[in-house]
């Protein structure tokens, strides 16, 4: 729940495997950041690239062995800042219903997932930045769209001040998403790729006190939210 009326509040969202038939899962995420701490914050993310000599995109993709130290301590870096929060959504592509629900079309059922991530987690009094790592969409008022509705969802509770694509390889916090929804698509999809992958899988889940980030957490769950979404 935000603290004072209407808070400024930076949402920055990414998505995981939505296009790739090889892995059952998709995960769609978003990190939550007070819009007054967001350069504080990416400051101390640039103070570890600083420190351990890395300047390339921070993404799950860009993960390995020998860049441990930077990445276990971009995860001290999330559970020491008690305003960064995380929420992701996860389903089995193979559960949803695109002939029946969405007229055929995948990529309009796609958006309705992430309205089903963003509509349950943005808290009453709190106005909201949204920000999508951009993609190429047949419809090309897919963002559009997706903000008005969310915006006539909240209305009288919360404010959605935009909801625009950003270019992912210029915005640290996007980077930050990508991490984590790959690390929650790696320990859905069970694979066994790579050790070091696992091994950050495994830190994450005992930093937040979980056993596993294969788990649904409940709704209300903080810092670091997993919703199994079942289907439609």
């Amino acid at each position: 729940m935000c603290n004072k009326e209407f808070e400024q509040i930076n949402i920055y969202c990414d998505e995981s495997r939505h296009t790739n038939k090889d892995y059952p899962y998709l995960v769609i995420g978003a990190l939550s950041c007070p819009r007054d701490k967001k350069n504080e914050i990416i400051g101390k993310i640039y103070s570890l690239r600083s420190k351990h000599g890395i300047w390339r995109e921070i993404g799950w993709k860009s993960i390995s062995q020998n860049k441990k130290d930077f990445y276990f301590d971009l995860i001290k870096l999330f559970m020491d800042e008690p305003e960064l929060n995380f929420r992701c959504l996860v389903t089995d592509k193979s559960s949803l219903n695109h002939v029946k629900y969405n007229l055929g079309d995948n990529e309009l059922g796609f958006y309705k997932l992430y309205y089903q991530m963003l509509i349950h987690w943005l808290q009453p009094s709190c106005s909201y930045y949204v920000y999508l790592d951009w993609q190429m969409n047949r419809d090309q008022y897919r963002f559009r769209t997706l903000r008005d509705i969310l915006r006539r969802k909240l209305a009288g509770r919360a404010r959605v001040e935009c909801l625009e694509p950003v270019n992912s390889r210029s915005n640290q916090l996007i980077q930050v998403t990508d991490l984590f929804i790959g690390a929650v698509g790696y320990s859905w999809n069970e694979i066994k790729k790579s050790v070091f992958k696992k091994e950050f899988c495994s830190e994450l889940a005992k930093s937040l006190s979980l056993s596993t980030l294969h788990i649904s957490t409940t709704r209300d769950y903080p810092k670091f939210n997993i919703f199994h979404f079942t289907g439609c």
